[in-house]
């Protein structure tokens, strides 16, 4: 891991705890130090540009972010910095998708630059980037369908109303259907009870192979981190891929290094190897 000069961060189950929302302390030192090496550190979540901003705000993170599962990557938290990648779904696509996740029961998410649509919300209960004040929340089929023919960069459908945590028969259905109709979209889940449908040209790995090449860096100076389905594209895009102790059998294996679990700072862990075999480098 001598020649590392970027290292991609998944969120949810691998940078953060279990809760989803826990950073520990020794993550960010570990994050500060490789930037401190000269080593440049992106985010890469399935979250939105305004959700991974904040976060990377809050905690003064030095890092880049790639968000909506590759469908945006930008130099750092947004407004401000610069929009580096970008992609939306056509209308057509977006439409085709609606009509096999709306009928599912599960609720569905559309998100466009600063705004979810939902369909089958819980009475009373805001989207939760809303309820912070981070974007602009609107309900319903006619909602939806209108941000289809807007652009939408990523539907999120889920059985749990939350993150899919908890498996779920229908999620498997639906990705089966999904891919027998749309499968030259990006389709992958983040946990057992979600699926994620993104644009042709996004992922994880189109993201970051497009932040690699804006920093003159080769597949050989990258590291990616991830515990998800969702995560294997830039696991296989980066030549140092890492699975968390905590990731699924399919990451594990398409991996290179395994680290210790999202809980036990595995991510920090890494770093650190990546630091200390490069001690006595130049820059």
């Amino acid at each position: 891991m001598r020649r590392v000069r970027l290292i991609a961060l998944d969120m949810d189950g691998t940078l953060l705890c279990s809760d989803h929302h826990t950073l520990p302390a020794r993550n960010v030192e570990a994050i500060r130090a490789a930037h401190a090496r000269g080593i440049r550190v992106t985010i890469s979540t399935g979250r939105m540009v305004e959700d991974a901003s904040d976060f990377i705000r809050r905690y003064d993170l030095p890092c880049m972010i790639i968000a909506a599962d590759g469908a945006r990557a930008c130099s750092g938290a947004m407004p401000g910095a610069q929009m580096l990648y970008r992609c939306d779904m056509l209308p057509a696509d977006a439409h085709a998708a609606l009509d096999i996740l709306l009928p599912s029961g599960l609720m569905v998410n559309g998100f466009e630059d600063g705004v979810v649509s939902t369909v089958n919300h819980d009475t009373g209960r805001r989207y939760h980037l809303a309820a912070r004040g981070l974007i602009e929340d609107r309900y319903g089929e006619a909602a939806i369908r209108q941000a289809a023919d807007r652009g939408i960069m990523k539907l999120f459908a889920v059985g749990d109303g939350q993150v899919g945590d908890a498996p779920d028969a229908r999620v498997a259905r639906l990705r089966a259907q999904l891919a027998g109709r749309l499968d030259h979209l990006q389709i992958t889940s983040s946990g057992p009870g979600n699926v994620e449908i993104m644009p042709e040209r996004a992922g994880k790995g189109a993201a970051l192979a497009h932040l690699a090449q804006t920093l003159g860096l080769s597949r050989e100076n990258v590291m990616a981190v991830g515990d998800s389905d969702n995560d294997l594209s830039m696991l296989a895009y980066a030549v140092h891929s890492v699975a968390m102790g905590n990731a699924s059998p399919a990451v594990r294996a398409r991996c290179r290094y395994v680290t210790d679990t999202n809980d036990a700072c595995g991510v920090a862990k890494i770093i650190e190897r990546v630091l200390v075999s490069q001690e006595g480098e130049d820059g």
